[in-house]
């Protein structure tokens, strides 16, 4: 074989090796499907639709390896994004239940991004996605470090509503939310068949320091917080009714082979999955401080298992004097809900 033959073949073999490292990888759990994208750094959640066979639809924008969402990272005054860059490519790993992305920005930090998923307490099937970033300090010194996050949403734009919280019934202008402020625990985008919810104030995630509903344009800035101006539309000179989510977690002094950690709890919405959140929440499961690294446990034991049938209970008994407040379905859900908590107490 002559040299020319031997470089084009080892260039072929390179290619080929490039393109197989770069393939998007697909998992799914329950009702959910999580597709990572370690061309862009992305990822996609899609939860299977009521219409069709075996149709998923996506809970958020998922064009161009969903590019249109992303984390970064604020590190010794600048920022970077967490996707792929020239000489540095996207590890992809797959972990127990699901995997990880590994970025390497620059040599002052590494970052891994793990995706697992979390069983409804009721009917033990995974319902929503974990994503816990753990950024380690490898400059050789200590760093003040901190994380945000672009979401690219749709499903409230069809609905005029773009987003609505636990306190909130309508969002459908520029809105920020405060750390220690604003009471709210989840934000909600909701389409016709869909809705995606963001965990807030939850023993599963980390609390942000600001949430940002705004113009998904005015949101992707190059600045760390963008500008806000309270009540403006989600309009732009260059995007009619694209509304976004931007989070950002508190920054933090991090030192030398050190790791800060954030988790973030996404998944799809309905008041019976929000109402045990809240009944966990209130039965004392873990946290973890203030962007530290956070415990996800499940509610369990006799006293828990009593709050979660006191909070369906209670649901229920709503839904009853005002039928109007409620679809059928979720009546039906709950009361199901409710004959599985009771099973399960009785066993114990």
């Amino acid at each position: 074989m002559t040299n020319m033959k031997k470089i084009g073949l080892l260039g072929l073999l390179l290619f080929l090796a490039s393109v197989l490292a770069a393939e998007p990888m697909e998992i799914n759990a329950g009702s959910l499907r999580l597709v990572l994208y370690p061309q862009t750094g992305g990822f996609a959640l899609y939860a299977l639709s009521d219409i069709g066979k075996n149709r998923y639809e996506p809970l958020f924008e998922d064009r161009n390896f969903a590019s249109t969402s992303w984390f970064s990272v604020l590190s010794g005054g600048r920022v970077f994004k967490l996707a792929k860059r020239a000489g540095k490519p996207v590890g992809l790993v797959p972990t127990d239940g699901g995997a990880k992305f590994v970025f390497t920005p620059t040599d002052d930090f590494q970052v891994e991004q793990e995706f697992s998923f979390i069983k409804n307490p009721v009917t033990d099937i995974p319902d929503l996605l974990r994503i816990e970033t753990r950024i380690e300090n490898t400059s050789g010194k200590e760093q003040t470090m901190a994380l945000k996050a672009l979401f690219d949403t749709m499903l409230g734009e069809q609905e005029g509503i773009h987003f609505f919280t636990d306190l909130r019934n309508r969002i459908s202008s520029e809105t920020c939310f405060e750390r220690g402020i604003d009471p709210d625990s989840v934000l909600i985008s909701r389409g016709k068949n869909l809705a995606l919810m963001f965990l807030l104030d939850q023993n599963l995630s980390n609390w942000p320091k600001s949430v940002y509903a705004s113009n998904w344009d005015r949101l992707n800035t190059l600045t760390w917080t963008p500008e806000y101006i309270a009540g403006r539309s989600f309009n732009s000179s260059y995007s009619v009714n694209d509304s976004g989510l931007l989070f950002i977690w508190p920054a933090a002094p991090v030192p030398p082979n050190r790791k800060l950690s954030v988790t973030l709890v996404i998944g799809p919405y309905t008041p019976d999955r929000l109402l045990l959140l809240s009944a966990e929440s209130a039965a004392g499961s873990p946290s973890g401080g203030e962007g530290g690294q956070e415990t996800v446990t499940a509610a369990s034991g006799t006293g828990a298992s009593q709050i979660l049938i006191k909070q369906l209970l209670d649901r229920i008994a709503e839904i009853e004097s005002n039928p109007d407040s409620a679809s059928d379905e979720e009546l039906l859900k709950l009361n199901q809900a409710l004959d599985v908590m009771l099973q399960k107490t009785k066993g114990q």
